[in-house]
């Protein structure tokens, strides 16, 4: 990558790719620390720390009824019926962010071509620059992707969303992780350009390979975090709800209020 001459940069402001920023202020743990957002009723929702755990964390599904005994299967079944809500929610999320991952991998390839084309040819470069532009544009944008008016990308690290699901007799939180854009290779194409020209930082074939990378893990973790809900989806709705119909199962206890979240440790099995 070459830099231009100190007069053209000052000229150049860099513009964010996401406006999901994480400010970190003092230790980056403790700032990370817990959650921010949760799936509650197939919605993602922040927390609210007024409403009781079973409220805030899986939502409202409690039922009535005249007999004791038939009242807690119903209200086990309505529970995990909730979650297997919740999970769904989670797991369509993670479709949509798939899907802008796509999109983002089609925008890399459009400027490594303008990328090429603008080495190759002197009398192309300005038509390569003004394709670049668009590709850079068309990523900008694809990096404010949403799901249920929550950012799908970040800027830098940032706090997960969170499924709780019941686990070996305690609740314990899936967490879904934002695809964080702040990598170098993503950097220097937000910096960029293609041609000398133009104001920027001079793009070469190792930072679009290096964009190509860290685009295929983001990808990867997409995919994994898929799977994971998917199998607790599978167990929850083939395994737990036979159980809870045929009265073999009960919800486990409700953690009491933590400072940190409403779950211990999101990240547990994860």
């Amino acid at each position: 990558m070459k830099f231009i001459s100190q007069s053209e940069t000052q000229k150049f402001e860099p513009y964010s790719f996401s406006f999901s920023q994480t400010k970190v202020v003092g230790s980056p743990k403790n700032a990370l620390a817990g959650f921010a957002k949760v799936l509650v009723n197939g919605r993602v929702v922040g927390v609210d720390n007024s409403k009781s755990f079973q409220e805030r964390m899986i939502g409202d599904c409690s039922t009535s009824n005249s007999s004791p005994q038939i009242s807690s299967k119903n209200n086990n079944l309505a529970l995990l019926e909730s979650v297997s809500a919740n999970l769904d929610a989670g797991m369509r999320l993670l479709d949509q962010q798939e899907l802008s991952l796509a999109k983002i991998g089609g925008k890399l390839s459009e400027i490594a071509l303008a990328l090429n084309q603008a080495r190759e040819s002197v009398e192309k470069q300005p038509e390569s620059q003004e394709r670049f532009i668009q590709a850079r544009e068309d990523l900008r944008k694809l990096s404010r992707s949403t799901f249920d008016h929550t950012v799908l990308f970040s800027n830098s690290p940032s706090k997960p969303i969170v499924v709780a699901v019941p686990s070996l007799g305690t609740w314990e939180g899936l967490t879904i992780d934002r695809c964080d854009l702040s990598s170098p290779g993503f950097s220097s194409i937000e910096m960029g350009k293609v041609v000398p020209f133009a104001a920027g930082l001079l793009l070469d074939p190792q930072s679009i390979s290096l964009s190509f990378e860290e685009w295929r893990r983001l990808c990867v973790q997409n995919r994994l975090q898929w799977s994971l809900l998917s199998g607790r989806l599978f167990e929850v709705t083939h395994s737990l709800i036979d159980r809870a119909l045929a009265g073999d199962w009960s919800a486990p206890s409700f953690p009491e209020h933590n400072s940190d979240g409403p779950l211990r440790r999101p990240h547990r099995n994860n």
